[in-house]
């Protein structure tokens, strides 16, 4: 019996959303002291589920699955950045080489899963999140520093 809605659909509507959430985000200033900006690191928990049977994979493959979430964090690393606007409010920059990115990272994705038949789907699912967590959690982390020394300096402008 087929699914009702394809794999594929719901991956691609997944990847609009949060493309959607994250080009909204750079016009509203980002609040508080930017702990949200580590929250969407608590969804990847559920996800921790596929490393409770890894199937047949070998150190060979979670090598390259650490290697290219981390070669995929670097760009995502370079392009994010913060602001102070002309409002006092700190907000992300606009910059069209970040959705550039993340829809490379989305075809990617797409390619392996399309593309990878002869591994086993659990072990291909296992081994994508690992890339997504080798990617968010650099990038997320970076991202914080980055809030936090536009934070320090904003403080610093309203201090004198």
């Amino acid at each position: 019996m087929q699914p009702v809605i394809p794999a594929t659909s719901l991956f691609l509507f997944i990847g609009a959303l949060i493309l959607l959430r994250r080009v909204r985000s750079m016009h509203k200033p980002t609040k508080g002291n930017g702990k949200r900006i580590l929250f969407p690191l608590l969804f990847l928990i559920p996800g921790l589920v596929f490393f409770l049977n890894p199937g047949h994979t070998t150190y060979l493959q979670i090598f390259i699955s650490i290697l290219l979430g981390i070669l995929l964090s670097i760009p995502l690393i370079m392009l994010s950045n913060y602001e102070i606007r002309e409002d006092g409010f700190i907000y992300t920059k606009k910059s069209p080489a970040f959705i550039v990115t993340f829809l490379l990272m989305i075809a990617l994705r797409y390619y392996f899963r399309q593309h990878l038949s002869t591994i086993n789907p659990g072990t291909l699912n296992m081994l994508i999140f690992l890339i997504v967590i080798c990617y968010l959690i650099p990038w997320r982390i970076a991202c914080y520093i980055k809030f936090k020394r536009i934070l320090k300096l904003k403080d610093q402008i309203s201090i004198q």
